[in-house]
C-alpha cells in the first residue's frame, strides 16, 4: 500500500507539468468544462445564494463520474473545484478581508483535493464501490474540517437541505453529518450507475438502490414531524437595529451613542410588564458595562445606567451584547483582558450575570501568532483582542407564568459548532439564542447561510432557538427546524430594521440521541475511513477484482 501511495504522489507533479503541451491543454479544457464547471455551478447553486437545495442531489454526479473512471488529472481537478466553489461562496468574506478570504478558501481547497485522491486510491487501486467509499470520506473530512485549525464547520453538504424538513430531522442522531452522508451516497449510486451503464453493463440497480436508501430517512422524518410536542416558553421581543458596519465601527463618542440610542427607543415601543425578555444583537451597547463605575468613562457610565433605567422601567429581563473587561495582575502592572459578551439584566434593572464568548474567531476576534509575527495584527478588525471565556454556565430567567427557565447565549459563529450547542443543551438548557452581528458583511448570502446552520443546532438538540442579528436575520426557530418567523420588510430579510415578538418553543421530549452521545456518527465515518486504508494489509493474500466499471 505505501508504495502504490508514494507512487500515486509522485505522479502529481508529472499530471500538472504535462497539461504544459496542446494535446494535454485541450483534454484538460475539456475536463474543466465537463466536470470542474458543472459541478461548481451545481454545488455552489444548492447553498443559501440561490438556495436550490434539490441540485445538491446530483451536484457530485460528474466529479465522481471523473473519480470513478479514473485518469491522471483527479487530484488537479479536485483540487480546482474546491478552490473555485470555496472562493465563490466566500465572496462575503472580502467584506471583511481580502487576505482572509483568498486564504480561507485555499486551505479548504484541500478537502476537496483528498477526497478526491482518497476516493480515487480505494476505488481504483483497492476495488470498493465508489457508492461505499465516497459518503463515509465525504463526512470524515467534513468532521474534521469541523474542529481543525479552530475548526470552519461551514458549508457542510446537508446544510443545503435545511428547508426539507423530513430529510434533516435524522440530524438527531447523527448531526448534520448524516444528512450529507445521504446526499453523498444518492450521488456515488447516480455516477457509478451511469459508469456501468456507460461500459454496457447495466447500472439500474444503483439508481434504484439511491431512491431506496432515501426512503429511509425520510420516513424517519415524517415519523419524528408527526410526533414532535411542544409547551410555550417565554415571551421574546427581539430587536434588529440594521446599524452599518461602518456606523458601528465609528470611535466618534456620539455616534456610538446614537448607536445605542437607536435600541434603546426600540425597546421603549414595549408595553411595561409584557414581555419576558427583549433581546439585543452582540455588541449593541458601546463602553464597558461591567466596570466600576468609579473607574468608567462617560461612554460606559452613560450605557450602563440606561441599560438599568431601560429594564427596570420596562420590568422585563434585558440581554445585551457589550464587551466586558477584568483586569488581571501581570509581572509589573495589571493588564487587561476584554470580552465578547453577553450581559442579562433583570427586572429590577440590575445585572443578573454574563457570558464570555468561548469559541473565537482567528483574524476577526484575536490574532493567532501575533508575537511570531507582529504584521498579522493588521489582519484583525478590532482595536484589541478578546480572550476566550472560560465560564460555560447557563443563564436563568423567571417567566410571567412564575416558571424558571435556563438557556445559552451563543454569540457570533458559535451557533455553527455543534458541539457547543449540544454541551448546553446536555447541561438542561430549555432553549438557545444566538445574537450576532453580521452586518460585516452587508446584504450578502452569508446571513441566509448562518440561519441555515442554525436550523442543524434546534433539530440535533431538539430545543427552540431565538436569534437577534444587526442587520439580519433575526428569527425563531423551532425544534423540528421550521424558521416559524423573521424580521422582514418588503419580503426583504437582510439589512432590515425591524422587531420581532414571539413565544420560543420547547420541546416535551427528553433529550436527542445526538445530545446524549454527540457526534457518535461522524466519528464511526472516520473510523471506517481509516480502515478502508487498511484493507491491503487485509488483503495481501487476496487480491481485489478489477472493478466492474473499468473503462473498456
Amino acid at each position: 500500500m505505501r508504495s502504490k501511495v508514494r507512487d500515486y504522489i509522485l505522479q502529481i507533479p508529472d499530471y500538472i507539468f504535462g497539461i504544459c503541451n496542446l494535446e494535454s491543454v485541450i483534454r484538460f479544457s475539456i475536463l474543466v468544462i465537463l466536470v470542474v464547471l458543472p459541478t461548481v455551478i451545481l454545488l455552489s447553486m444548492s447553498f443559501p445564494g440561490p438556495d436550490k437545495p434539490l441540485l445538491a442531489w446530483v451536484a457530485l454526479v460528474p466529479w465522481l463520474i471523473l473519480i470513478g473512471a479514473g485518469g491522471p488529472r483527479v487530484a488537479l481537478i479536485s483540487w480546482l473545484i474546491g478552490l473555485i466553489f470555496f472562493t465563490l461562496k466566500l465572496s462575503w468574506l472580502s467584506n471583511a478581508t481580502n487576505a482572509g478570504w483568498l486564504l480561507l478558501s485555499s486551505y479548504l481547497s484541500i478537502y476537496f483535493l483528498l477526497f478526491g485522491i482518497a476516493c480515487s486510491y480505494l476505488h481504483r487501486n483497492i476495488g470498493l464501490p465508489l457508492a461505499f467509499v465516497a459518503p463515509f470520506l465525504w463526512v470524515s473530512l467534513e468532521y474534521l474540517r469541523g474542529f481543525l485549525l479552530t475548526g470552519f464547520p461551514w458549508f457542510y453538504l446537508g446544510h443545503t437541505q435545511y428547508s426539507y424538513l423530513p430529510i434533516i430531522q435524522i440530524a438527531d442522531i447523527t448531526g448534520a453529518y448524516g444528512v450529507s452522508f445521504i446526499i453523498v451516497v444518492t450521488n456515488a449510486c447516480f455516477s457509478h450507475g451511469l459508469l456501468r451503464w456507460w461500459n454496457g453493463k447495466g447500472g439500474h440497480f444503483l439508481f434504484a438502490i439511491a431512491f431506496i436508501f432515501l426512503l429511509f430517512p425520510l420516513s424517519y422524518g415524517v415519523f419524528c414531524l408527526a410526533g414532535l410536542s411542544y409547551d410555550e416558553g417565554p415571551r421574546f421581543y427581539v430587536i434588529q437595529g440594521n446599524i452599518p458596519q461602518d456606523l458601528k465601527m465609528n470611535p466618534d463618542p456620539a455616534q456610538r451613542k446614537q448607536n445605542f440610542l437607536k435600541y434603546v427607543d426600540m425597546s421603549k415601543k414595549v408595553v411595561p410588564g409584557v414581555m419576558d425578555i427583549i433581546v439585543w444583537p452582540e455588541t449593541a451597547a458601546p463602553g464597558l458595562l461591567n466596570l466600576d463605575p468609579r473607574l468608567c468613562r462617560e461612554t460606559d457610565l452613560f450605557a450602563q445606567n440606561s441599560l438599568y433605567e431601560l429594564a427596570r422601567g420596562l420590568q422585563t429581563y434585558l440581554l445585551v451584547g457589550g464587551i466586558a473587561i477584568e483586569l488581571r495582575k501581570g509581572s509589573t502592572l495589571w493588564e487587561s483582558n476584554f470580552y465578547n459578551s453577553a450581559f442579562l439584566y433583570g427586572p429590577d434593572g440590575e445585572l443578573h450575570d454574563r457570558y464570555d464568548k468561548v469559541h473565537l474567531v482567528p483574524f476577526g476576534e484575536y490574532t493567532p501568532l501575533k508575537n511570531v509575527f507582529p504584521f498579522l495584527r493588521y489582519m484583525v478588525p478590532y482595536e484589541i483582542d478578546f480572550s476566550a471565556g472560560k465560564r460555560l454556565e447557563l443563564l436563568e430567567i423567571k417567566g410571567r407564568n412564575q416558571k424558571n427557565f435556563k438557556f445559552a447565549t451563543l454569540i457570533c459563529y458559535e451557533d455553527t459548532v455543534p458541539t457547543l450547542a449540544r454541551y448546553f443543551a446536555s447541561k438542561g438548557a430549555n432553549f438557545l439564542l444566538n445574537i450576532t452581528n453580521d452586518g460585516w458583511f452587508g446584504d450578502s448570502p452569508e446571513l441566509d447561510q448562518h440561519l441555515a446552520i442554525m436550523v442543524f443546532r434546534a433539530v440535533e438538540n431538539r430545543i427552540g432557538m431565538a436569534r437577534a442579528a444587526n442587520t439580519g436575520i433575526s428569527a425563531f426557530i423551532a425544534p423540528s427546524g421550521d424558521i416559524y418567523s423573521a424580521v422582514t420588510q418588503d419580503g426583504k430579510r437582510r439589512e432590515v430594521e425591524g422587531t420581532l415578538e414571539g413565544t420560543i418553543l420547547i420541546s416535551k421530549g427528553g433529550p436527542s440521541f445526538y445530545t446524549k452521545h454527540g457526534d457518535l456518527f461522524s466519528k464511526l465515518c472516520l473510523l471506517v475511513s481509516i480502515s478502508f486504508f487498511l484493507t491491503p494489509t487485509i488483503t495481501k493474500y487476496y487480491p481485489p477484482k478489477k472493478p466492474l466499471d473499468s473503462p473498456t
